[in-house]
């Protein structure tokens, strides 16, 4: 038999981890509509379960002894926007840089090429920005690959005539980064496709 939404939402969200945003649209309900969802949703953001960000978009209260009650990532709250939405999203070169540990430097801002949103948003004083480009671009955008090709469009051309550069990128990847990679850059521009055969030359 199966249990009220009210129950089933509460067992969602006591899943989640505290401090993670998530979209009302994350919960896939048998017998239910995204009504229903939103209703429940509401009423847990009413009693401080959770609380909302902004309109279909929450979050689990996280606690510190230093800060009290400290507000989701930017990182968390750019995943459930773009849930919300149904956008694919991948981080700026900038920001890939950093996540694939070829640079040391943090963007102020958290910025994210997608493919439906145009807008900027705050996590505090922290600015998230959505940036939309070609959708062609974004084949790979949760994989590795897509972090890497996003690198290397921000580094450009010149940069990338390194040849430390190009091994550093090829130590990143297995074989399964160079197969989503030579699908993915048929997006881009035709020197990043030739830079992409000169990274998986430089593995073998």
């Amino acid at each position: 038999m199966t249990k009220p939404i009210t129950t089933r939402v509460k067992y969602k969200v006591s899943k989640l981890s505290d401090g993670i945003a998530f979209a009302s649209n994350s919960f896939r309900l048998t017998n239910t509509n995204k009504n229903s969802i939103e209703k429940e949703l509401s009423k847990l953001n009413a009693n401080g379960t959770i609380k909302r960000f902004r309109k279909g978009i929450y979050y689990k209260p996280k606690q510190s002894l230093l800060f009290g009650e400290i507000l989701p990532s930017p990182i968390s709250v750019a995943l459930a926007i773009a849930k919300l939405n149904d956008a694919k999203i991948v981080p700026d070169g900038s920001m890939a840089l950093n996540m694939l540990g070829l640079s040391n430097h943090v963007p102020m801002k958290y910025i994210y090429l997608n493919d439906k949103l145009h807008k900027s948003e705050f996590v505090g004083k922290t600015e998230i920005v959505f940036k939309r480009i070609n959708a062609k671009k974004l084949i790979a955008y949760n994989k590795k690959a897509g972090l890497i090709l996003s690198a290397m469009e921000y580094l450009g051309r010149n940069a990338l005539e390194s040849n430390e550069l190009v091994i550093d990128f090829a130590r990143k990847l297995d074989k399964t980064d160079i197969k989503d990679l030579n699908k993915a850059s048929k997006g881009y521009s035709l020197w990043i496709q030739n830079k992409i055969s000169g990274i998986i030359d430089a593995i073998h």
